[in-house]
């Protein structure tokens, strides 16, 4: 594998990309036909912008990450396969028994998303950078990007533990990644479509929406990504009400609307003057 292989990065983000465009466009769909709120056309035209720069960049990050991982040799320590463990010769159990597999990787990999986002909100760096995503006050299945520099932290506190500790689900990993791509643009997604009692177990855009809440009684609460059940663990979960849709965003910064402004975010002295040590967190969640 070559350092810089552009064919490959290539091929990664188009790939990324066409699931982007696949869910967030279904999504969007039922953000027109069942919205919670509604928001401008020009917030959509923002959202696929900031994906194909996010995106862009993150082709050449995890590109780099499988690199560094075949030079230094990293390899799991230990592996678990549910695939095997959830094995049955009956065709029709045995389908039931590979998704379900795949959730319980989710769940596993959840766990150190879980702790990551955490640390998002609790680490003044960290959160400048998270933040970019925290501001966006139009949040649509479209308009919910991160900021470029997230990959690096996700390749860093959750890609590279989980390749550590090994866990495989017998489930094609595009049909996972699919599911996972979906899930993401619809926990993000303004309608008021959402996965009901499920989401006792899987997190919905209902959920999530109290995570970007500006109420502040929804600080720290709803962290999970694929799963709400480490935030019912660790006693960060707060179940919304039927009617509860808060307004989100962040009341000291204003949503990029700017190339320069997104890329620039964290970075921007406007918008962090004189941050240090324990500022910028507290009050923008």
């Amino acid at each position: 594998m070559h350092v810089l292989d552009v064919n490959q990065m290539t091929q990664l983000f188009v790939k990324s990309f066409e699931l982007v465009v696949v869910f967030a466009t279904i999504c969007a769909a039922l953000e027109l036909t069942f919205p919670a709120y509604r928001y401008s056309f020009a917030s959509y035209v923002r959202g696929v912008r900031n994906w194909i720069i996010r995106l862009g960049f993150g082709a050449f990050v995890w590109h780099l990450y499988a690199v560094s991982l075949a030079w230094l040799g990293i390899k799991p320590i230990v592996t678990i396969d549910f695939g095997t463990l959830l094995h049955t010769d009956n065709a029709v159990i045995n389908n039931g028994l590979a998704v379900l597999s795949g959730v319980l990787v989710a769940i596993v990999g959840d766990f150190f998303y879980y702790w990551m986002h955490r640390a998002q909100h609790a680490v003044p760096f960290l959160w400048r950078m998270h933040a970019t995503h925290h501001s966006i006050r139009e949040l649509t299945a479209w308009n919910c990007h991160h900021h470029i520099s997230e990959p690096l932290v996700y390749a860093a506190l959750v890609a590279l533990p989980l390749r550590l500790f090994h866990f495989e689900s017998g489930v094609v990993p595009v049909v996972a990644m699919t599911l996972i791509t979906f899930q993401a643009h619809l926990s993000h997604s303004s309608t008021r479509i959402n996965l009901g009692p499920l989401r006792y177990i899987i997190g919905d855009n209902k959920f999530h929406r109290i995570h970007h809440s500006l109420e502040p009684h929804h600080r720290r609460r709803n962290y999970g990504f694929f799963t709400t059940l480490w935030d019912t663990v660790f006693q960060t979960a707060y179940w919304p009400e039927k009617n509860e849709w808060p307004e989100v965003g962040l009341r000291d910064q204003p949503e990029p609307l700017t190339v320069r402004d997104y890329v620039m975010f964290p970075f921007d002295r406007r918008r962090w003057p004189g941050a240090k040590v324990g500022s910028g967190v507290e009050a923008g969640e």
